[in-house]
């Protein structure tokens, strides 16, 4: 009689489980650390043989500012160009920044950061931070990538020691 408890025990532990089971067979498939993000504030941006990581522009509230971004080219090429409109807060396109040439060369597989050593300065009457702005990056072999980036206030501490010129 004493093995009759034991099993008693144990087979109500197996009907327990196989009734829990289900339930949570999908606790922690759709947890936040299984999700894929940009710990950054930029953006990032796959073309072809390009890739273009933390892209964001970096401005004053003068509408002065320059284009930040880390680039990597498979093949080599170059940025040879780039077009910008702000967004304004209400949603509508603000006038074309200007946009200093643009001539970097990326030679494949290197890691190209847009702020060193000399950046390329933008400058609109609409570029204010805290907005975004379209920015279309032209490259030599005649890539384009077109994304949309924040504005990010240059007062910030991460973004104080970036030049605007």
């Amino acid at each position: 009689m004493a093995t009759q408890r034991p099993r008693t025990a144990r087979a109500l532990g197996i009907v327990a489980a196989l009734v829990m089971a289900p339930g949570l067979v999908g606790c922690g498939m759709d947890v936040q650390s299984l999700q894929p993000y940009t710990p950054a504030a930029g953006v990032n941006a796959d073309q072809g043989a390009i890739k273009v990581r933390n892209l964001l522009l970096i401005a004053d509230e003068t509408g002065k500012g320059v284009v930040s971004a880390s680039i990597v080219s498979a093949t080599d090429d170059a940025l040879s160009g780039i077009i910008a409109t702000p967004q304004k807060a209400d949603g509508s396109a603000g006038a074309p920044l200007t946009v200093a040439a643009a001539n970097v060369a990326l030679p494949a597989n290197k890691l190209v950061v847009l702020t060193n050593p000399t950046p390329i300065k933008v400058t609109g009457a609409d570029l204010k931070p805290g907005l975004t702005a379209q920015l279309t990056l032209a490259f030599s072999s005649g890539q384009q990538v077109v994304i949309t980036a924040p504005v990010m206030s240059s007062s910030l501490a991460e973004f104080s020691s970036v030049p605007l010129g």
